[in-house]
């Protein structure tokens, strides 16, 4: 069963404790010193593509996903006196902060007034270390920021940590669902891994997700606040819950399958393996039977193989469901839908191998680094360990054949494009100057689906990251100051 709506809610206040205790602890001495005002910029961005644990590439790219979830967290972010309160009785930070009341008065009255800037949401990113004569050790990494954020030092330190948690885990989930999605060709992907993450991991990865290529999630939350079609079979539940003293099993799943259609004619797709899919009186044949035939499909949750599915298929057709549709779930993975590609599938339920993304645990990877200070490009130089950042706020001019990084103008944020190219990287808001700017979820995934499409039809998704020589030139004169 499917539906739509489109209700937006107001964005809800987001508590500004969601960081890390160090950048308030670090911020105490910037204070003192009369820092916290210093105009700076912070890049948000990745070292390199997702990988395995044993080191192997797991993504052929990122599906940037999360702008929406930031604006919201720096729209709606703001300390409360409950949270002032806890601060200044922390062991460590609170005496820090009770003889600086001034600072208390600072946090307590912040709001997010810098700016965004970067590449729309659902743009493909790539992450490569960067190719150049390097002065010293240092290797930096060239990647398309997904943000780059305009403000002052004391806002840096109170966004980077919330915006790598959302940046992290949504653009994670979206790459794996744009791969997912691509292996399993013209069959729907349906997102069904709330159960296997956090309560509100569960809505973030059921955005990410449709905006990665799903079809559809049965998380009735995203639903309700972002307009994400949501889907529903049954569940076994359903099924044992009308169980009967005296009365076979296979009567009772008869007896719920035919009032579930009668409710549902339209739409019901029956899930066939509570008791055994394949048996004389229960499974199949009771779901074909309760519905005369009629029933929109069948979800099998268990038993996946190619031979399974082929026997469903073939038991579907003898007893004349011919339009009865098959639902795959239960631990669907990339490997599985490879392996099932000959299988007659409609389409996949996929769950906790999507929203934890086993395979490349540990998200895309993304940090936040302090790229310029008081107007001038700094660097985490990092020598030797393959850390070093890239300095100053970039632009990103994008053609056939890869990404060019250079220095950011935002008096004139495209120039600079050559021929062929097209700079990635705009302003996306302006806070306290401009409402919050209304991101279209279908837009953004639009957006993926037809870059998908382009990679498609060059045959590689393979794409290189290269620096401006300007840009090599900075670099070596911050390595050599």
């Amino acid at each position: 069963m499917t539906s739509t709506d489109t209700r937006a809610p107001s964005v809800p206040s987001s508590p500004a404790t969601h960081i890390d205790l160090y950048q308030l602890t670090s911020l105490v001495p910037h204070w003192d010193a009369g820092k916290a005002s210093a105009p700076c910029w912070m890049s948000f961005f990745s070292r390199r593509l997702p990988r395995t644990l044993s080191g192997d590439s797991a993504r052929p790219y990122i599906v940037w996903a999360g702008l929406r979830r930031c604006l919201e967290h720096l729209h709606g972010a703001h300390f409360t006196e409950a949270h002032l309160e806890t601060l200044t009785q922390h062991p460590i930070l609170g005496p820090a902060l009770r003889a600086r009341p001034a600072l208390i008065e600072a946090l307590k009255g912040w709001r997010f007034t810098g700016e965004v800037w970067g590449p729309e949401e659902g743009t493909l990113i790539w992450a490569n270390p960067a190719e150049g004569d390097f002065a010293g050790d240092l290797q930096p990494s060239a990647s398309l920021p997904y943000l780059q954020v305009r403000c002052d030092l004391l806002t840096a330190k109170l966004i980077e940590t919330p915006l790598l948690s959302i940046i992290n885990h949504m653009s994670m989930v979206a790459s794996k669902a744009a791969q997912i999605c691509e292996a399993a060709g013209e069959r729907a992907i349906f997102e069904f891994g709330s159960r296997r993450t956090h309560i509100d991991a569960a809505v973030d990865a059921a955005y990410a997700a449709y905006l990665g290529g799903t079809v559809a999630t049965s998380n009735v939350e995203a639903h309700h606040r972002y307009g994400v079609p949501v889907v529903g079979t049954m569940d076994h539940f359903a099924v044992q819950s009308w169980e009967q003293e005296g009365v076979s099993v296979a009567e009772t799943e008869r007896a719920f399958f035919k009032a579930f259609y009668e409710t549902y004619p339209e739409h019901a797709s029956l899930l066939i393996d509570t008791y055994d899919p394949f048996g004389a009186e229960t499974g199949i044949r009771n779901a074909v039977r309760a519905t005369e035939g009629a029933l929109k499909g069948i979800r099998l949750d268990s038993m996946l193989s190619v031979e399974t599915l082929k026997r469903a298929r073939a038991l579907l057709d003898e007893l004349g469901a011919t339009d009865a549709k098959i639902i795959a779930s239960g631990g669907v993975d990339l490997e599985l839908l490879t392996a099932l590609q000959e299988a007659p599938v409609d389409a996949f339920g996929v769950g906790e191998r999507l929203v934890s993304s086993a395979d490349a645990p540990v998200g895309v990877g993304a940090v936040g680094k302090l790229s310029s200070i008081d107007g001038k490009p700094t660097m985490k130089q990092a020598k030797g360990t393959g850390k070093a950042t890239l300095p100053g706020p970039l632009q990103c001019y994008r053609s056939e054949e890869g990404d060019r990084l250079a220095l950011l103008s935002p008096e004139a944020p495209s120039g600079g494009a050559q021929a062929g190219e097209r700079a990635m990287v705009k302003r996306l808001w302006s806070a306290g100057r401009e409402p919050l700017p209304k991101l279209d979820l279908n837009d953004a995934r639009d957006h993926v689906k037809a870059q998908r499409a382009s990679l498609r039809s060059t045959g590689s998704t393979a794409r290189a990251v290269r620096l401006d020589p300007s840009l090599i030139d900075l670099i070596n004169q911050l390595a050599a100051r």
